[in-house]
């Protein structure tokens, strides 16, 4: 039996990341932060009888359009060698985790997708949290097809859903994830999570850990090799993954 790791997160329909509960503010408190001890499994959860539940309050608020982007400004090769990359900042903690990624070449692609789609002002929104950062190279995994479909501007809400499971509103070293768990992003949506022996060969939604624990002011920066694909976008018909 899988363990589920809960993310605190409220899916609106802009992506918004808010959450709350039944009980006060502060249990909420309590239940939305995790001591630098804990495991993602180990957060408390928000329900009363399932011991495995949380319960989200979602909001549903007005969607601006977006214009659909062009696929040939995306960079979709990597310039720097996966093992250099952040080797020339002297002090990572110093910067704001979104703006760290922005200076690093091999993430211009996930940091143009963030920006245009808006979902910068939500991550704004977050006292801290960690980047699951697709390379350059991860999104050309996706091919031309799937590429440009997701950047249709009327698939803005699919494209701000495949973001949002890149950003875990938390500050995660990759030694709390756990083997054989799930991240739950939202109802019926869900990333496996899977650790090798000693913590290698962590993959979170298949998406491989090739770079981690890039320490930024307000969380924490991981670089994966492929774009996370949730369970309820892999299963859309008008995307075609």
């Amino acid at each position: 039996m899988k363990k589920r790791m809960i993310i605190p997160m409220a899916l609106a329909a802009t992506m918004l990341f808010g959450f709350g509960c039944a009980s006060s503010n502060d249990a909420m408190n309590d239940t939305t932060a995790m001591d630098d001890d804990m495991t993602m499994s180990e957060t408390q959860t928000m329900a009363g009888d399932d011991p495995d539940a949380v319960v989200i309050e979602e909001s549903v608020v007005a969607v601006t359009p977006i214009a659909t982007l062009d696929v040939t400004t995306l960079s979709l090769e990597d310039p720097t060698d996966i093992d250099q990359m952040f080797e020339s900042v002297e002090d990572t903690e110093q910067y704001d985790a979104f703006e760290l990624a922005k200076m690093e070449p091999n993430l211009s692609t996930f940091v143009t997708l963030v920006e245009q789609s808006g979902f910068k002002a939500d991550l704004d929104r977050l006292d801290e949290f960690t980047l699951l950062a697709p390379t350059n190279e991860a999104f050309a995994k996706l091919g031309k097809d799937k590429l440009e479909a997701l950047v249709l501007s009327d698939n803005q809400a699919i494209l701000k859903s495949v973001l949002q499971a890149h950003v875990l509103p938390n500050k995660v070293a990759s030694s709390q994830f756990e083997n054989n768990s799930i991240i739950e992003v939202g109802e019926n949506s869900h990333i496996p999570v899977e650790v090798g022996v000693n913590n290698t060969d962590i993959r979170i939604g298949g998406a491989q850990l090739v770079k981690s624990n890039i320490e930024a002011s307000n969380g924490m920066i991981h670089v994966i090799d492929s774009v996370i694909l949730p369970s309820d976008v892999q299963e859309n018909s008008a995307i075609g993954f």
